[in-house]
């Protein structure tokens, strides 16, 4: 992949991301890795209206270049260094999922296509902090490494793939079968 088809698919999948809501103005983040090398969106970028500027380049191992990258920056170099087969991570903040996360362990899609895609989605619970914290980046590694996406507690969805658009394919799914399950209680409660 050349450094235009990288930033082409960064900013497709920003606008993307932008346009079903699952991120807001400059909330969200991206990553590609490259061998040793993680190409990240920087703090504050508005993904839905990217800049070859916005992406950031950074170490794989180190942090000795962080300081322009999001804040998630450790915890997509956590999950890089934990499953080598990792290319791509998407970090969006889809409200439906989020608002599942405060109730669910674990998200079960009842819907035939958010089954077909993603069986069930697990939680990470146990973290108080989240943005960029250690307890995120202990222990969501192991969870994208079994599950390809998983949602944080009350702050968002980290989903993984071979590229940037597959990563953001398992949020829009997720997004979809969280809304469903939503709408499907909702309509459950009495009048």
């Amino acid at each position: 992949m050349t450094q235009t088809t990288m930033y082409e698919e960064f900013k497709k999948t920003g606008a993307e991301l932008l346009r079903e809501g699952l991120i807001h103005s400059n909330a969200g983040n991206m990553s590609v890795r490259k061998g040793d090398v993680i190409y990240i969106t920087g703090h504050g970028s508005c993904l839905g209206n990217i800049g070859c500027s916005d992406i950031v380049k950074v170490n794989l191992r180190d942090e000795k270049r962080d300081a322009p990258a999001s804040v998630e920056i450790k915890v997509h170099r956590a999950v890089y260094n934990y499953d080598d087969k990792i290319r791509a991570i998407v970090h969006a903040h889809p409200v439906y999922s989020i608002v599942l996360s405060f109730d669910y362990e674990k998200i079960v899609p009842v819907d035939v296509e958010g089954q077909f895609y993603i069986p069930e989605i697990p939680v990470l619970f146990s973290c108080a902090e989240t943005i960029g914290s250690e307890c995120v980046q202990e222990k969501l590694p192991e969870l994208l490494a079994r599950n390809r996406i998983a949602v944080v507690r009350g702050h968002g969805v980290f989903s993984t793939g071979k590229t940037l658009d597959e990563a953001y394919a398992y949020i829009s799914v997720l997004e979809c079968a969280s809304q469903i399950i939503y709408l499907k209680e909702v309509l459950r409660r009495p009048k």
